[in-house]
C-alpha cells in the first residue's frame, strides 16, 4: 500500500518539479541523464555501486574506492551522484577507470532503465540519502543495500519522525547501517531500522590517503575561507576588510560552497581588492599573480590544495543556521581550523577537534578576525594545534579498517 501511494504522490508531483528544474541550473544541467540513462553500455557485472550525493560524499565515495581496490579485492565500482559538479569531479578525478553517472530520479521507470541488464554485488549509499524506489528496486533485483558513514541530521530526524511508519516499510529492505556516531546509530533504530543491523563504526570522514607533507615548508601566507555559503558572505567581507589592513602580506582565498556564488562574492571583493578568480589564478606566473590580494576559487576538487598551502582556515556553512560544513579537511595538512557555532550536522567532529585543540569556535565578524590574527601572530600556538589537527586524523585508520572489513564480510556472505 505504501509503495502505491508513494508513487501515485510522486507522479502528481513531478510536473511541478520539472518546470521548476527549467530555472534552477544545478537541477536542469543534469535532467535528461536523470531521467533516462542507461548503464548497458558499461562493464558492470559484478560491480560495487556507490552512491554520493553532493561533493562531500563524493570524497567519501573515492576514498572507499580507492581503499577497497587496494586492499579487498573488489575492482569493479560505480558511482552516482545528484549534481552534475560532483559528477564531474569524480569523471576528473578517475580518469574514466571509474563508471560515474547522476542517479536517476526516484521513479521505478527511470531507476530500471538506467540499471537495465547490469548486475551489482550491492549498492552503498554514502551517508544518508533514503529514495525508497531506489532501496525497493535493489532489494527486488537482490542486491544488499548498506548504509555507510550513515548520519541523520537534527533537521531530517525531526522530519522523518514524523514519517516512521513510511520508513519502517523502506529500512526492512536496507542490508546494514554503518552509522558514524552512537548518537547517529541510535536515531536509525528510533526511526524503525532494525537494531541488529545498525552498527557504529565511527565517522570514516577522518580517514583521507593524501599525500601529505608534515611540516610547514610548503605553507604560504594564505588564508582560506572555505565552503562559504550565502548569507556568511557579507560577514566574511568584514573579516577581510579588518585583516587586510593588519596584515597587508596575505593574500585571501574565499572558496564558495556553491559555484553560482562565485559571481557575487567576485563582484563584492573586486571594488576593493586586486582580486582574481582561481581558474585563472593557478594557470598564471609567480609574477603575474604578485599583486592580486583575494583569490576567488571557481573550481571544484582544488580545495584540499588551497587549504595545504594556508596557514589557517575558515570553514564556512557554521556562522548561519547551515548546520556546518567538513572541518577536517583542513587538518589533513596541519592547518589550524576555525568554524561557527551551527554545527549540528557535525556535532560529534566539532566536540572532538575542541576537546583536541585543534580548532577554535567563533561566534561573529570580531571574533573570528580576532582569532585569526591571533593564530597569524602566534607561531607556537599554530603549530601545536596544527600537530593536534594531525593527531586526530592519524588515529582514524582503523575506522576505514572496520568499515570496510565488515562491508567485505557482508558482500561475501551474498
Amino acid at each position: 500500500m505504501w509503495k502505491i501511494a508513494y508513487n501515485i504522490l510522486l507522479h502528481i508531483l513531478l510536473p511541478f518539479f520539472l518546470l521548476f528544474s527549467l530555472t534552477k541550473k544545478k537541477i536542469r544541467s543534469n535532467l535528461a541523464e536523470r531521467l533516462w540513462s542507461s548503464t548497458n553500455n558499461a562493464d558492470l557485472k559484478g560491480a560495487i555501486w556507490i552512491h554520493a550525493a553532493s561533493i562531500g560524499e563524493a570524497i567519501i565515495a573515492e576514498t572507499v574506492v580507492n581503499y577497497m581496490r587496494s586492499r579487498s579485492g573488489f575492482d569493479n565500482f560505480l558511482i552516482t551522484t545528484n549534481t552534475y559538479y560532483a559528477r564531474d569531479m569524480l569523471r576528473k578525478k578517475f580518469n574514466n577507470r571509474i563508471s560515474v553517472y547522476s542517479l536517476p530520479f526516484d521513479l521505478t521507470y527511470s531507476l530500471k532503465h538506467f540499471i537495465g541488464k547490469s548486475t551489482f554485488k550491492s549498492l552503498l549509499i554514502v551517508e544518508t540519502e533514503i529514495w525508497p524506489n531506489l532501496v525497493w528496486q535493489a532489494k527486488k533485483r537482490n542486491i544488499p543495500v548498506i548504509i555507510i558513514n550513515g548520519r541523520i541530521s537534527d533537521k531530517t530526524y525531526n522530519k522523518y519522525l514524523f514519517f516512521s511508519f513510511f520508513l519502517k516499510t523502506v529500512f526492512s529492505d536496507i542490508r546494514l547501517v554503518l552509522a558514524q556516531s552512537e548518537e547517529h546509530a541510535k536515531r536509525f533504530n528510533a526511526l524503525g531500522m532494525d537494531s541488529t543491523k545498525v552498527i557504529n563504526t565511527g565517522n570514516i570522514k577522518y580517514y583521507r590517503e593524501l599525500d601529505i607533507v608534515n611540516d610547514n615548508t610548503h605553507k604560504e601566507n594564505m588564508i582560506t575561507f572555505g565552503s562559504i555559503k550565502e548569507k556568511e558572505v557579507d560577514i566574511i567581507f568584514q573579516v577581510i576588510d579588518i585583516l587586510k589592513k593588519r596584515f597587508s602580506r596575505f593574500r585571501f582565498f574565499i572558496v564558495p560552497r556553491e559555484l553560482n556564488l562565485a559571481d557575487m562574492i567576485e563582484n563584492g571583493l573586486a571594488n576593493r581588492f586586486n582580486t582574481m578568480r582561481y581558474s585563472v589564478y593557478k594557470k598564471s606566473s609567480v609574477e603575474a599573480v604578485r599583486a592580486v590580494e583575494a583569490v576567488v576559487v571557481d573550481t571544484v576538487g582544488d580545495l584540499l590544495d588551497v587549504y595545504k598551502k594556508s596557514i589557517v582556515a575558515f570553514v564556512g556553512g557554521s556562522l548561519a543556521p547551515y548546520g556546518g560544513q567538513n572541518i577536517l579537511e583542513p587538518l589533513f595538512f596541519g592547518t589550524p581550523v576555525l568554524f561557527g557555532p551551527y554545527m549540528e550536522n557535525f556535532r560529534d567532529i566539532a566536540g572532538t577537534i575542541l576537546e583536541n585543540g585543534a580548532g577554535i569556535m567563533v561566534n561573529n565578524a570580531e571574533e573570528l578576525s580576532d582569532k585569526i590574527s591571533l593564530l597569524i601572530e602566534n607561531d607556537e600556538l599554530r603549530e601545536r594545534m596544527g600537530e593536534q589537527g594531525r593527531r586526530i586524523i592519524g588515529t582514524q585508520k582503523e575506522v576505514m579498517e572496520r568499515a570496510i572489513d565488515i562491508i567485505t564480510a557482508t558482500l561475501e556472505q551474498g
